[in-house]
C-alpha cells in the first residue's frame, strides 16, 4: 500500500524521533510567534508524507490554521494550481466571523483572470505574489498559519515562485512553510525549490532508511510468527529499509491470500503461509508495480526504457551495452540516466544498479513478458559482442524466445561446456534451451548427445531418451561410440541392462579404433555383470565382438590396448585366485587408469580394481584409490553415479570409521535419489548406510531407511540386490527375525554365484553361517563354514580369513572353536581392518568367558570394548560391556571413556550442559547459533557416551568423576 497524505498517520513512526522532535520544536516556535521553514528531502518512499501528515495533525491540535496542497505531475501546467489547493483546503476551517474561504477563492480567481506575467515582467510578478500573500494572511486571520506542500517538485512553476516569495518572508511572521521534496533534475523548478530549501529560515530533514532492528519490530507487529528476524533480513535485503517499500510488502503479506487475515488463522500463530517474504526476488505487491510505472513515466523520456534495461541486467558496468539493448542514442541514454540517478532510482558509480532490489523487481514485473523476452534476446547479443562470459550470455538466452538462431545454439553449447568444466548443474538447463531453439540438422547430434550426458546426473530416464535420439542422428563412428557408452549407462541406471548390452554390442562392431572398442567393451563387461539376463545376452554377442577386435588388431601398427581388465579381475576373484595376485593386478589396473597414462583402462575397470583391493584386504590402498577415483571423475566431468561414494563408505566401514561410512552412504543415497526416478545405485547406497547403522546400533533408523524407499520386501536379480540382500539379512537377524534374515542371505549368496560379480569371494556371506547356526541348523552352518574356510586359506587375505574363523568357531567343538578364534586374533594382529578385529576380539573374549577362563576373557573383552568405542561401533561396544559386567569388571579404555564426561567433545559438552539445565533443543540451537539438527546430533552422541537415555539423567552423568586412565 502506498502512503498518501490522506491515509492518516501511521501508528508509531519507526526511528523518526529526531524528525518528530524538530517538527514539535518548529510548532512551539510558531506558538511563540516565530515562523520558519521545514523542508523534508528524500527519495520516493522515505516517509516524507508521513512526517508532513504528523505535522498537520499536531498543528491542528494546537488550533493553528493548516493549509495543504500536493504537487501532481499531471497538473503541473495549471498556473497557480497548488496555491488554489491551499485556499480550497481551508473551506471547512475558516476563522469564526471571517469571510468564507470561497471569498478568497474568488479573489484568487480574479487574480488569475488575466494572463500570468511573463518571466521578464518583475513588477507584474511582484504585484501578483504580494496579493496572494495577502489572501493567505487574511484567510488565517488571528491564527497561526501552517502551509504544507507535499511533492513540491511536481507543483506548477507559478506556485513554486510563490513559495519562494513566501520563504523570504516567514521569518518575522506567524507562518510555518513545510514542503516535501524529492530530488529532481536541473531546471526552473529545482532552482525555485532550492531557494526554499536553502533559505536561512529552513530546517532540513532527511529521513534515513529503516534499520534491520526496526524491520524486525515491523514484521513482529504486522505478521507475528516465531522468527521475525529471518523475515526481516529478507525484507531488508530487498528494500534497503525504504519505509514505503517495507509497508507495501507487509500490508500485502498481512492481508493478501494465504495471510492470517485472508485465511482466518490467528495473527501470531506462526509464520503466515504465502507471505512471500522468502521470495521477494519473484513477487512484488501490485500496488508497488503500479507506483513504479507511474514514477518512471513521469521522468523524461526514455527513462522508462533505460530502467527496464538495467532491471533486466541487474547491474551495469558498460553503459554502451545498455544503449545497445534499449536502442538509445548516447545522448538519450545520458539524459535518461541522469534523471534516474537524480530521482534516486538508480545508484551512480562504477556499477550502475537500482537503489532497492525490490524496485528492480517491480520494474521487471511492469515489463510485459513478450517485451522482456525481446530485451533478453538483445541483451544476449550485446553481451556476446562485448565478450561477456558464456554463462552470462546464456542466462539471458534462457529467458529469450526461440528463434532458430545458430548463434544462440553455439552460445548455449559454450555455456554448457563451461558449466560442465566446473561440475555445475546449469549445463542441463542450457542444453535443454538449445534443443528448443531448435538447432539446425548439423548441430542437433551435438546438442542431443551433450544434453543426454549432462542429464545422467539429473534424470537418467530423460538422458536415455535424448541419447537414443542422438545415436540415431550421429554418423561419425567415434562420436557414436561416446554416445552409445553414455546411453548404455543411462539405461543401466534404470535397470534396463539388456537394452544397454544390445546398444554397446551393436556399436562396438561399427568401430575401427582399438581404444574406442576397448572402452565400450569395458562398459559392456561391467553392465553385463549386473543381471543374469544381461550376462547371457553378452555371451550371445561375445563371438562377433572378439572377431571384430581381432580384425582391428591385425590392421593395427601401434601398441595394443589390453582391454577386458574388469572381466579378468572378477574372474580371478570368482575362481579363488590368491589375493596377492589379484591385488597386484588391481593396483596395476589403477596405475594404467591414471589420467596421465597413455592408455587408460576405463572407469569401469578402475571401479572394479578398487573393489578388488577391498576384497583382498588392501584397505589403505583401496581408500586412496576410491578417493582419487572420485576426485578425478569430478575434475574430468565423468559421472560415476555415486558408486565411488558407495565404495568409500564400504572401505571406511572396514577400516573402523563407522560414522564416516554412514555419512558417505547417506550422501550417496540422497544424491542418487535427486536424479530423476530411483536408480540402480539407490539400493547399493541404502545397503551401505544400513550396514553402518547396524554397527552403530541404530536398528530402527536402519529399518526406516529401507522402509521409506520400499526396499524392505523388494525382490530382484541385479547386482544392486546383492548388497541389499546382505544388509537386509543382517538387519533382520539383529532385529530377531532369523528366518527372514536367513532367507535374504541365502538368496544373496546364490545370486552372487550366479552373476559372478564376486562382491566378496570369501567372507562376505559369512552371516549365512551365523544365520544357519542361529536357526538351529548347526550341521549346515558347520559344513558351509568348513567349505568357506578352505577357500579363505587359499585366498590368503587376512580379514576374510578372520571373518570365516570367527563365524565358524561357534559351530564346532569348544576346544577347536578356541583355536580358530586364537588364529583369527593372530591373523588380524596389526591389521588395518579395525572393525573386524573388534568383532573377533569380542567373540574370542566371550568364548573364553564361557570356557571358564575369566582372566583371559577379561583381557580380550577390554581390548574389544576399547576398539569398538574407537570405531564408533556402539552395538558391539555395548555387548562387550555387558560381557565384562558379567565378569564383575568395568570396561576400560574407550569403553570407560564413553561413560565419562571427559569423553565428550567440547561441542557435545556444551550441548549436554544446556540440556541438563532444562533448555529445549530449539533454545540450545538459538543459544549456540547452530541448527536444531546439529543439537540433536551432539545430544545423541552425548547420550551414547554417557550411557543415558533421557535429559533427566544428564545432570548426574555430567557430574560423574573421571575414571582412572581416561
Amino acid at each position: 500500500m502506498i502512503i498518501n497524505a490522506s491515509d492518516g498517520p501511521r501508528a508509531g513512526l519507526l526511528e523518526r524521533q529526531a524528525e518528530i522532535s524538530e517538527i514539535e520544536r518548529k510548532l512551539d516556535d510558531l506558538s511563540d510567534g516565530i515562523g520558519g521553514i521545514l523542508a523534508v528531502e528524500g527519495a520516493a518512499g522515505t516517509g516524507k508524507s508521513s512526517l508532513l501528515h504528523l505535522l498537520q495533525t499536531k498543528a491542528v491540535d494546537k488550533k493553528f490554521l493548516v493549509l495543504h496542497a500536493r504537487g501532481n505531475e499531471f497538473e503541473a501546467s495549471f498556473a497557480l494550481g497548488a496555491v488554489a489547493q491551499l485556499v480550497e483546503s481551508a473551506d471547512d476551517d475558516t476563522p469564526a466571523g471571517g469571510p468564507p474561504a470561497g471569498v478568497h477563492g474568488s479573489r484568487i480567481a480574479h487574480l488569475l483572470h488575466g494572463e500570468v506575467p511573463d518571466e521578464a515582467h518583475a513588477a507584474g510578478w511582484h504585484s501578483l505574489l504580494h496579493e496572494l500573500h495577502r489572501v493567505l494572511l487574511d484567510l488565517a486571520g488571528d491564527r497561526r498559519l501552517v502551509i504544507v506542500v507535499d511533492d513540491a517538485q511536481w507543483a506548477d512553476l507559478p506556485s513554486l515562485r510563490f513559495l519562494s516569495y513566501l520563504a523570504a518572508r516567514v521569518g518575522g511572521s506567524h507562518i510555518v512553510l513545510a514542503v516535501a521534496v524529492e530530488p529532481c533534475g536541473p531546471g526552473p523548478a529545482a532552482d525555485l525549490l532550492g531557494a526554499v530549501v536553502t533559505s536561512f529560515e529552513s530546517t532540513v530533514l532527511r529521513p534515513a532508511p529503516l534499520s534491520l532492528r526496526a524491520l524486525e519490530q515491523a514484521v513482529a507487529e504486522t505478521l507475528g510468527g516465531p522468527d521475525p528476524a529471518t523475515l526481516a533480513e529478507s525484507l531488508f535485503e530487498a528494500t534497503n529499509g525504504n519505509p514505503m517499500l517495507v509497508r507495501a510488502v507487509l500490508d500485502e503479506a498481512a492481508t493478501g491470500p494465504g495471510s492470517p487475515a485472508g485465511s482466518g488463522s490467528p495473527a501470531g500463530s506462526g509464520r503466515p503461509a504465502g507471505t512471500g517474504l522468502d521470495r521477494l526476488s519473484e513477487h512484488v505487491p501490485r500496488s508497488l508495480v503500479r507506483w513504479a510505472v507511474r514514477k518512471l513515466r513521469s521522468l523524461p523520456e526514455p527513462s522508462f526504457e533505460l530502467a527496464q534495461t538495467v532491471a533486466l541486467l541487474g547491474s551495469v558496468t558498460e553503459p554502451r551495452i545498455v544503449e545497445d539493448i534499449a536502442r538509445l542514442s548516447p545522448a538519450g541514454a545520458e539524459k535518461a540516466l541522469a534523471a534516474l540517478i537524480d530521482a534516486e532510482i538508480l545508484i551512480d558509480g562504477p556499477v550502475l544498479r537500482f537503489a532497492q532490489p525490490l524496485l528492480r523487481t517491480a520494474v521487471q514485473h511492469s515489463t510485459p513478458l513478450l517485451t522482456r523476452g525481446r530485451l533478453h534476446a538483445r541483451a544476449a547479443r550485446a553481451l556476446a559482442a562485448a565478450g561477456a562470459p558464456p554463462e552470462q550470455v546464456a542466462g539471458h538466452l534462457l529467458k529469450a524466445p526461440p528463434q532458430g538462431d545458430r548463434r544462440t545454439v553455439r552460445s548455449l553449447l559454450d555455456a554448457a561446456a563451461a558449466a560442465t568444466g566446473r561440475c555445475e548443474p546449469d549445463a542441463v538447463r542450457y542444453l535443454r534451451r538449445a534443443l528448443r531453439e531448435p538447432p539446425a540438422g548439423h548441430d542437433l547430434p551435438a546438442v542431443l548427445s551433450r544434453l543426454g550426458a549432462a542429464e545422467l546426473s539429473v534424470d537418467h530416464e530423460e538422458a536415455a531418451v535424448h541419447l537414443r535420439e542422438a545415436l540415431e542422428h550421429t554418423s561419425d563412428p567415434d562420436a557414436r561410440g561416446a554416445v552409445a557408452r553414455d546411453l548404455a549407462w543411462a539405461l543401466a541406471l534404470g535397470s534396463r541392462f539388456e537394452e544397454a548390452v544390445t546398444v554397446l554390442a551393436d556399436t562396438i562392431v561399427e568401430l575401427e579404433e582399438e581404444d574406442a572398442v576397448a572402452h565400450l567393451d569395458d562398459a559392456l563387461s561391467c553392465i553385463a555383470r549386473l543381471s543374469p539376463g544381461a550376462r547371457d545376452l553378452r555371451r550371445v554377442h561375445l563371438t562377433r565382438i572378439r572377431r571384430h577386435l581381432d580384425r582391428i588388431r591385425e590392421r593395427a601398427t601401434g601398441p595394443s590396448t589390453d582391454g577386458f581388465v574388469g572381466d579378468a579381475l572378477l574372474d580371478l576373484l570368482r575362481n579363488g585366485t590368491n589375493a596377492m595376485q589379484v591385488a597386484d593386478l588391481a593396483a596395476d589396473t589403477l596405475r594404467r587408469a591414471e589420467p596421465a597414462a597413455g592408455h587408460g583402462a576405463g572407469w569401469g575397470a578402475a571401479l572394479t580394481a578398487t573393489w578388488s583391493l577391498v576384497v583382498c584386504d588392501r584397505l589403505p590402498e583401496a581408500r586412496r584409490a576410491a578417493r582419487t577415483l572420485g576426485e578425478e571423475s569430478r575434475r574430468r566431468g565423468v559421472n560415476l553415479f555415486h558408486l565411488d561414494q558407495c565404495l568409500q563408505a564400504y572401505v571406511e566401514l572396514q577400516l573402523g570409521q563407522v560414522s564416516a561410512a554412514a555419512e558417505l552412504a547417506a550422501g550417496a543415497l540422497e544424491a542418487s535419489e535427486s536424479e530423476g526416478g530411483p536408480s540402480v545405485v539407490q539400493p547399493v547406497a541404502a545397503a551401505a548406510l544400513v550396514e553402518a547403522l547396524i554397527e552403530r546400533g541404530d536398528l530402527e533408523p536402519a529399518g526406516a531407511a529401507l522402509s521409506a524407499r520400499e526396499l524392505l520386501d523388494v525382490e530382484g536379480d541385479t547386482f544392486a540386490h546383492l548388497f541389499l540382500l546382505r544388509a537386509r539379512g543382517r538387519l533382520r537377524l539383529e532385529l530377531g527375525h532369523p528366518g527372514e534374515g536367513l532367507a535374504d542371505l541365502v538368496k544373496g549368496r546364490r545370486l552372487d554365484a550366479e552373476l559372478g560379480l564376486a562382491t566378496g569371494p570369501v567372507g562376505a556371506w559369512a552371516p549365512v553361517i551365523t544365520a544357519l547356526h542361529g536357526s538351529g541348523r548347526v550341521k549346515d552352518a558347520r559344513e558351509l563354514g568348513e567349505e568357506e574356510l578352505a577357500r579363505a586359506y587359499a585366498f590368503g587375505a587376512a580379514r576374510p580369513l578372520a571373518v570365516i574363523l570367527r563365524t565358524l568357531a561357534p559351530t564346532v567343538a569348544a576346544d577347536r572353536g578356541l583355536r580358530l578364534l586364537e588364529e583369527a586374533v593372530d591373523v588380524l594382529d596389526g591389521s588395518s581392518a579395525l572393525l573386524e578385529r573388534a568383532h573377533t576380539l569380542y567373540t574370542y573374549g566371550s568364548v573364553l568367558r564361557r570356557a571358564g577362563k575369566p582372566s583371559a576373557a577379561r583381557e580380550q573383552l577390554h581390548l574389544a570394548a576399547e576398539l569398538a568405542g574407537d570405531c564408533q561401533a556402539y552395538a558391539l561396544h555395548r555387548r562387550a560391556f555387558e560381557e565384562l559386567r558379567s565378569l564383575d569388571a568395568p570396561a576400560r579404555g574407550a569403553g570407560r571413556r564413553k561413560r565419562s564426561p571427559s569423553a565428550l567433545t567440547p561441542a557435545e559438552r556444551r550441548v549436554a550442559d544446556l540440556a541438563a539445565r532444562g533448555l529445549s533443543n530449539r533454545d540450545i540451537a538459538q543459544t549456540l547459533f547452530v541448527t536444531v539438527k546439529t543439537v540433536e546430533w551432539h545430544l545423541t552422541q552425548a547420550y551414547r557416551k554417557l550411557r543415558v537415555t533421557s535429559r533427566e539423567s544428564l545432570p548426574k552423568a555430567l557430574d560423574a568423576p573421571t575414571p582412572e586412565g581416561s
